[in-house]
C-alpha cells in the first residue's frame, strides 16, 4: 500500500501530540485551566522570611501585621513575584511554615496566629534562615524586646551578611517602654552588619507598617527597580527606608 505502519513508539508519540494540540485548543476556549502548583510557582520569586515576635506585649502589632501582609501582595503585584515563609516565636514555640505567594494564604496563617507570654527566641528564628535551603532576599524581623545574648546575636546577624542575607528590622517602640529603648542599639547593630536596614514604628502605626513591609518585598522581588516602582511610601520611616534601600547592594539574584 505505501503506507508506513506506526510502531507502539510512534503511535505513542503521535498521540501525545494530538492531545496536546486539543489541549492548547481548550485552552484558548477557555474550558481548560492549566494548574500551577504552589511550588513552581514560587521557583522564579523573590524569597523574604517574615519573622514575628509573638510574646505577649505583641498582640496589637499582630492585628498591624496581619493586615500589613495582605496590603504587601496588592502593593508590589505589578513589581514583581514575592514568596512569603512566616517564622514566629511564642512561649516555648518557634516555628516556621512553608513557601507561599498567595494574599490569601499567608493572611490566612497570619489570622490563625495568637501572641502567648514567654521570652524571645530571635537567635532560632535567625538560625531557621541560616538553614534555609532556598536562596533568600532577605529576613524581616518584627519585634519590641531582647532576652537575648547579645553577642550571639550580632554574631548570628554577621552570618547572615556574609551570605548576602539582609536582616531588616521593624521594631516596635514607644516612648515609656524601657526595654524596647535599651534594645534599640543592639537592633540597629544586627542590620547594619547583616547588611539590613533598622526601622522604628509604634504600635498603632498600621500604616507605617505596611509600607515598611511593601518596600522591603519590592527590594527582594525586583532589587532597587522594584523599589522604584512601588508607590511611593507616605510615612516618614518607609520614606527613610526606602532611601536605605537605595544604597544598598541589589537584592540576591535581582
Amino acid at each position: 500500500m505505501g503506507n508506513r505502519a506506526l510502531t507502539p513508539t510512534g503511535n505513542n508519540q503521535a498521540l501525545d501530540e494530538q492531545r496536546a494540540l486539543m489541549n492548547k485548543a481548550l485552552e484558548r476556549l477557555g474550558l481548560v485551566r492549566r494548574e500551577t502548583s504552589n511550588a513552581q510557582r514560587v521557583m522564579g520569586a523573590g524569597r523574604l522570611i517574615v519573622a514575628l515576635d509573638l510574646t505577649g506585649s505583641r498582640a496589637e502589632s499582630l492585628k498591624q501585621a496581619q493586615k500589613a501582609t495582605a496590603a504587601m501582595f496588592t502593593a508590589i503585584k505589578t513589581v514583581g513575584a514575592v514568596a512569603v515563609k512566616l517564622a514566629y516565636f511564642r512561649g516555648c514555640e518557634c516555628k516556621a511554615g512553608a513557601w507561599q505567594d498567595d494574599a490569601e494564604r499567608v493572611t490566612g496563617a497570619m489570622l490563625s496566629l495568637s501572641c502567648v507570654t514567654g521570652n524571645t527566641q530571635i537567635g532560632r528564628v535567625l538560625k531557621l534562615a541560616l538553614a534555609e535551603k532556598e536562596r533568600l532576599s532577605g529576613v524581616v524581623f518584627v519585634g519590641d524586646h531582647c532576652e537575648e545574648s547579645a553577642n550571639e546575636l550580632l554574631n548570628l546577624a554577621a552570618t547572615l551578611g556574609k551570605r548576602s542575607i539582609p536582616l531588616f528590622i521593624f521594631h516596635e517602640v514607644v516612648d515609656y517602654d524601657t526595654r524596647a529603648l535599651d534594645v534599640r542599639s543592639l537592633f540597629q547593630q544586627m542590620a547594619k552588619s547583616s547588611g539590613g536596614v533598622y526601622s522604628e514604628f509604634r504600635p498603632d502605626s498600621g500604616a507605617v507598617m505596611r509600607e515598611l513591609l511593601s518596600t522591603v518585598a519590592a527590594y527582594s522581588a525586583a532589587g532597587h527597580e522594584g523599589v522604584k516602582k512601588v508607590a511611593q511610601p507616605v510615612t516618614a520611616a518607609a520614606r527613610q527606608l526606602q532611601s536605605s534601600l537605595l544604597l544598598l547592594p541589589a537584592a540576591k539574584g535581582k
